[in-house]
Parts: C-alpha cells; structure tokens; sequence
C-alpha cells in the first residue's frame, strides 16, 4: 500500500520534507538507511518511504530495535513494502550494508525515571555503534535540550555550554541520561573512527506525529474551543517543528563535515509558554488564560541555533506556523485555517487588485485580439478552485512570442494610470526578461527584490512568454542549456554573486564572463537566445524560458495551441484546451493540495505596503480604482 494513502494531511506536511533543497535529496538516492528511535524515528521513516514514492529516491529503510514490539506503533502495512524493513537487534549483523544511520533514541519523549529505561538505551547506543563500524555508515545521533541540565531562568545555552546536574530530580535522570549516550557514540566513533554527527533538537512540534509534549493541553484546547489555564513564568523554551528536525538531518547527512555538534530549533522560536498562549490568542481568539504560579512542567530549555545556519542549514518553519499546524491537525474541521490572516490581513485585497489586473489584461486582450491564458499557480488555482489558489499572492499569465511583443507595445499606453507596465526596457534597474505590471504607492517586495530599492517595488503581475524551441532532443537540449547560461550571466551580475552551479568548469565560464560582459550586452544574449527559434516555421515544442517552469523542460506545441474558458472567481477567463496534460507536465498530479505548511504564503515576503488598496474591492467597471467599493 502506498504510504501516502495511509498518512493524514498533517502528516503527509512534514513526510514531503518541503522545505529541503531537491539537490540534498537527490543525494539519498539509492541508498541505505538504518533507523532506531520513538515516535521521531518513526515518523522519519514515513518521510523516507513517502520521498520513495513522490521523488522516486529508491532508498532502502531498515528500522532496528530490540525486538518486534518496537513496531507496534507503525503502520502494518509497511512491513509488505520492499523499500522497508524490521530488524531486532539480535540480526544486527546480517545487515551488510548501510550508508546513513540515524539514531533517535529518546529524543523529545517524555521519560520514566527508570534504570530499566538507563540500561536499554545504553545497550542501544552499543548495538547501533557496532553496526557503524561494521559498514562504515554516516550517523546522526539525536539528542534533545535537556543535555544541558538544570537551565538557570533566562539563559540560552550554545552548544559547548552546560547547567549543572539536579541528581535527585527528572531533570537530572534525564539530563544524565542524554550526556551519557551522547559521550558514549562519541568514544565509539572515536576508537571506530566512524562519522558522528549530534543534534539537539528543542521541544519538537510535530502534526499527528505521535510525539508528546507538555503543551499539548494547549492545542486541544485551542482547536475544541475550550477554555484553559496556561502557568508562566520566566523560563523559556527551544522548539522545533519536526520538519526543521528532518532538514538538519538530510544537512547532516549529506553537506556536513563529522564530529559537529549542532542545536536544531526553528525560526525564532524561543518561548515561555505564556507566550505560546499569546500567539494562540491571536491567531484563534482563543480563551485561554495565563497565570503567574511557578513553572517546573517541562524540563527542556531554551537554546541558541545558530551554529547549524553557518553550515548551510536553515529553519524554514516559524513558531506561530509550527503552533498553527498543531492546532489544526486537532480540529474536527481540519481545514479550518488562518489563511484570512496571511500577509498580516491583507491577503484578501491583494487578490482582489490581483484579479483587477487580470480583467484589465483581458480588456485589452480582447481589444487588440491577443491570445493569452492563464499561466502557473493562476492557472492551477483556476482548475483545481475556481480562482485563486487560497493562500496564492500572486498572479501570472503566458503568452507565444508573437502575441507577447504586440502586447508590450500596446499595454503601457492602455492600462490605468494607477498601474506601471515595467520591463527591462522601461525601469533602467530592472533586469527581469519578462515583463510586468507594478500597482503604483505599494510596496511588495520579496527577500530579492528588496534589495533594488530603485526598482520599481510595487504589487506585481507577471506576463511571460513561452518561446519555440528546437525539433530535435539534443536540440532543445543545447537551447536550454544556453538559456540557463545567459540567465545566470544577467542574474548574478545584477546581484553581485557569484554562479555555483554544481558544475566547476561551467561556474568558472559563467563568472568569467559575468566579469567581463556588461549587464546591457549579457541581457541581449539572453534574448537572443530565448527567441532563436522565434521564426521556425515546424517548430513542434515550446519552454518556459523566461519562468521558473523552464526546469522541466519543452513541452509539445499543440499544448498552447486552442483556449477555453473556465470561471475564476465569478469571471470567465482563458485557459488551455489541454490545460489537463499543460498542469500534468508542470505538476504532475496537479489536483493534490501542497504540503500544508507551505500554504501560507508562496513567497517570501519582506516588505509589505499595499497603501490605500488595503480592503480594497474590484469595482464592476472591473478597473482598478484607489476607491473602495
């Protein structure tokens, strides 16, 4: 059975691993995986598997434990599968072959004080340091906050930096407990001379993840609509939500050097619980009340994270979104989400000035008998609802070159004057290829574009234009490579930086001749490159040259050849004949929902200041007017 049939949609978020870079995945292709652990373990498993089936990875995942009863907690199921595997401890040795292991021991549980609970994870610790020297595997050991003993109130702790131990309390058993295993695969991969990496995650967060927590009285509350008393006091907490958790571990597997240590935490995501209850309040209006008595609930504390950020691994997941998903995954109604909320609130008029700008382009399509469809995320949102992808701020249209160059000229002339029509022609520090519109007196300017405040940074609204490309395989091969190649020539010179492609001898090309061509001459290039076939009569494909659909490849011609009409948002707006098989080849199975954390907002978002339009609401001249209606 696949695994994706058997995960919820919460599950399924963090089992996708979005946030972690295709290149470090493509890295665990074909490889082998052996895992120990509770419900963390358990759940990277999930991901292992559901990145078999969504990426095609081909890994192998063996997950070992003392005995069978280990995988009462899994699914049944997936004991049928060939990428997965059980084995106790006492088989250890017929496993031959092993290129990752991960242990996850305790990590984030609640512990018994036990000796029982002491002496099976130190026997753990050997068996599974035994097998990494018998294969040579890469290992990841997580560990959690509470290594760092009896936190003093008010101090973050970095990695080299430890309390003291309480010997007489949870906090000292547990404390011990984790020092203890973390010293012990340190002396084996010393002696083995084996590959050890150590992760201390924070309070983990994780949606239907089995994982308990001492705030999860919060969330049920919070997603019931029940009441509830919250203790604060000055003690703040690290937490991690669990997808933050997987992308240090693929960094650590696959990017980082061994023998680090690293705190894992996600973004800004240091708390008291006083302070989750607030951020709860606001998102939810939620009834939930905060005292002041002592709080000795929880022993994990709080932790700086940085360290892992200068190695490349950063935290995609914020507190509030972590918090958000909790809740949800709890809700009888599980899509009941703050998408109203997005963009602080202004979500709902952006996408209004959003379809102003589409009816415009259709006024003046029609006008001047131009062909235009819906492109992207819009055309997408078209299908699959209607209008708007939810939690989409943006909005996109494509067009063949012929239809793209007449509209160009037409379109500065025709569009109101509240708008901008902007192109690399028209804005001198403007160097996109494709063109767009700019809503005047607003800001909306992602982490890029915030860094050419003499742009023109207004609400945007993408047109691109799909080129013809080559006949032939090798053909449309060459053509992409060069388009690849011009595009990083305009790309990196605008923004200083310097091409690394993967590819040595290409990178050293491409920042040889970004040194040397100016900025106007490698824009010109790229250009003529994306309009080479422009004139072929048989051309039998096109690609996406200017977008970032220009990954997947050509697509056969006859895909934009006829429009139809669909509704969108009450309107009836151009889109592909064969928008089914256009979405499959974009998309693949293009009526899925993304992962659920991601729907939040599709782009990073720094600045933000939509001015006057803020609730606005399209007039039924279907203009865009500064007035609100």
């Amino acid at each position: 059975m696949y695994i994706k049939q058997l995960l919820t949609e919460a599950q399924a978020d963090w089992a996708a691993m979005p946030y972690v870079e295709n290149d470090k995945l493509e890295k665990l292709k074909n490889k082998t995986f052996v895992v120990y652990g509770q419900n963390l373990a358990r759940c990277f498993c999930y991901a292992l598997l559901f990145l078999n089936e969504t990426k095609k990875l081909r890994t192998k995942v063996i997950f070992a434990a003392p005995d069978k009863t280990s995988m009462e907690n899994f699914y049944s199921e997936l004991l049928l599968r060939d990428d997965f595997d059980f084995c106790s401890f006492c088989l250890l040795d017929e496993i031959k072959q092993a290129d990752y292991i991960l242990y996850g021991g305790l990590c984030s549980e609640k512990i018994s004080v036990s000796s029982d609970v002491f002496k099976k994870e130190i026997a753990s610790v050997k068996e599974i340091s035994h097998l990494a020297k018998r294969t040579g595997a890469k290992t990841v050991l997580l560990s959690d906050s509470r290594v760092y003993a009896n936190a003093k109130p008010y101090r973050v702790y970095s990695e080299n930096e430890y309390a003291f131990f309480a010997p007489n309390d949870l906090n000292g058993f547990s404390s011990q407990l984790f020092a203890t295993v973390e010293n012990m695969f340190n002396c084996f991969a010393k002696s083995d001379k084996t590959s050890l990496t150590v992760l201390r995650t924070g309070v983990v967060l994780g949606a239907d993840s089995g994982i308990e927590t001492d705030f999860d009285y919060i969330f049920d509350a919070v997603a019931s609509g029940k009441k509830c008393s919250v203790t604060n006091d000055c003690k703040k907490y690290s937490f991690a939500y669990i997808s933050d958790v997987f992308k240090a571990i693929i960094h650590s597997f696959v990017d980082i050097e061994d023998g680090k240590c690293f705190n894992v935490a996600s973004q800004n995501a240091v708390a008291s619980a006083g302070m989750l209850a607030t951020i709860l309040n606001d998102i939810y209006n939620a009834q939930i009340e905060i005292t002041s008595d002592s709080n000795d609930k929880t022993d994990f504390c709080a932790m700086n994270s940085n360290k892992i950020t200068e190695y490349g691994c950063f935290p995609s997941i914020t507190l509030e979104t972590a918090l958000e998903l909790c809740v949800i995954s709890r809700m009888r109604n599980k899509k009941a989400t703050r998408l109203p909320h997005t963009h602080d609130g202004r979500l709902t008029s952006i996408q209004q000035v959003l379809l102003a700008y589409l009816l415009e382009v259709d006024r003046i399509c029609k006008k001047y008998n131009i062909k235009y469809f819906l492109g992207g995320g819009t055309l997408l949102g078209a299908i699959r609802h209607h209008g708007f992808i939810p939690w989409d701020d943006d909005a996109d249209i494509m067009m063949l070159r012929e239809d793209y160059d007449k509209f160009c000229k037409i379109a500065p002339s025709e569009m109101p004057s509240s708008m901008t029509f902007q192109t690399n022609e028209n804005d001198k520090n403007c160097f996109y290829e494709f063109a767009k519109f700019r809503l005047n007196d607003t800001v909306f300017a992602t982490g890029f574009s915030k860094e050419h405040k003499s742009m023109h940074n207004g609400l945007a609204f993408d047109i691109f234009c799909h080129d013809k490309t080559a006949n032939s395989r090798w053909g449309r091969k060459l053509h992409l490579a060069m388009t690849l190649f011009t595009r990083a020539l305009v790309f990196n010179k605008w923004n200083n930086r310097k091409a690394e492609n993967g590819n040595k001898i290409q990178s050293v090309l491409t920042n040889f001749c970004k040194a040397v061509f100016p900025i106007r001459l490698s824009l010109w290039l790229e250009r003529k490159t994306l309009t080479f076939f422009k004139n072929k009569k048989n051309a039998k494909y096109l690609y996406d040259g200017m977008g970032r659909n220009i990954y997947n490849g050509s697509f056969p011609i006859e895909y934009l050849d006829e429009v139809i009409y669909v509704d969108f948002e009450g309107c009836k707006l151009p889109v592909p004949k064969e928008y089914d098989k256009y979405l499959t080849f974009l998309y693949g199975d293009y009526m899925e929902l993304a992962p659920l954390s991601t729907r939040l907002g599709c782009h990073d978002i720094k600045l933000c200041d939509i001015g006057k339009y803020d609730g606005f609401k399209l007039c039924k001249s279907a203009k865009v007017d500064s007035n609100r209606t």
